[in-house]
């Protein structure tokens, strides 16, 4: 079942605020049937678990998951987006302090005794035509990665949750740590989908070696299906000039294992004055940005995916 938390501390303005969750910039998703209510009028056929995998820090993981899923929310599709890394970046993405207690956090999914209680929130500008909720990480997820390597089969804890509990959303959208640690072994495990941001700025060899990591780590774990991999997208592309230089780049390690690359997502400050705001979707932040249709040849096959 979804969990209901009656009080939780907000950011707003430079002032931290213990407020009603009903009155605050959040309010806590209802209740699992209403999901289920909105989850039967959705277009979707399937459910996709999209991991947002990266083996490098500041590569726009949050921009891209976060983009990507409101987007789609705004399609109509019920989308769920879980923060399993410990920076914190999406609650302030999203305008919610993240420092709190590990049972409204992400962290309760990975409790030996989870018992389905799903700690949700969704943003006030949360207002597309499907649903756009969200559950948050930070430094307790620290905590996490310390007790996962003590438990038996330990990669596969998500994936137990979600089979045991599962979610009434179309897509769920996972973002973990960087490290390539045990947290990103339980995303690799339950994903049906992963996308790889590629920031301007990353070595060939990272690239190489994070595809390689997860087709063998896949097979380790026996997984099938294995995941199926998107694509890579280029981030905070800065001209036509610089982006094609990097496809040229990248273009023969993708190629080589028959990896997609999506065009880049430009570089715009508003991404960063949105997260600053509490109000990152620039679909929500500024809709007329131009940097908003960068998203829609990754929204495309998803969008074919959950209706196929």
């Amino acid at each position: 079942m979804i969990k209901t938390v009656n009080k939780a501390v907000f950011y707003s303005g430079r002032t931290l605020k213990a407020l009603e969750a009903r009155s605050s910039n959040f309010r806590i998703t209802q209740n699992q049937s209403s999901l289920r209510m909105k989850k039967n009028t959705s277009k979707a056929s399937q459910q996709v678990v999209l991991w947002i995998a990266a083996n490098a820090g500041g590569v726009g993981k949050t921009t891209l998951g976060i983009h990507t899923g409101y987007r789609l929310a705004q399609l109509g599709f019920n989308v769920l987006f879980i923060d399993l890394d410990t920076n914190g970046s999406l609650a302030r993405f999203c305008g919610l302090q993240p420092d709190l207690e590990p049972v409204n956090t992400s962290a309760s999914l990975f409790d030996r005794n989870f018992s389905g209680d799903y700690p949700i929130y969704t943003p006030e500008w949360s207002t597309a035509k499907g649903k756009f909720d969200v559950c948050l990480g930070g430094d307790v997820m620290l905590s996490v990665a310390l007790d996962l390597p003590t438990r038996t089969g330990r990669e596969l804890v998500l994936k137990r949750a979600f089979k045991k509990y599962p979610l009434p959303y179309d897509l769920v959208i996972l973002d973990s740590p960087a490290s390539l640690d045990v947290l990103s072994y339980t995303a690799l495990a339950v994903a049906t989908h992963i996308l790889i941001p590629l920031p301007m700025s990353i070595k060939l060899s990272g690239i190489d070696f994070l595809l390689q990591w997860i087709r063998a780590e896949s097979e380790a774990l026996d997984l099938d299906p294995m995941p199926t991999l998107l694509g890579g997208v280029p981030m905070r592309v800065a001209t036509n000039s610089d982006q094609q230089a990097f496809y040229a780049e990248i273009d023969s390690v993708l190629a080589s294992q028959n990896i997609s690359c999506f065009p880049g997502i430009r570089y715009s400050a508003e991404f960063e004055n949105a997260a600053n705001r509490g109000r990152a979707p620039l679909y929500v932040y500024r809709p007329r940005n131009p940097a908003c249709k960068d998203f829609e040849p990754i929204i495309k096959p998803l969008q074919k995916t959950l209706t196929a």
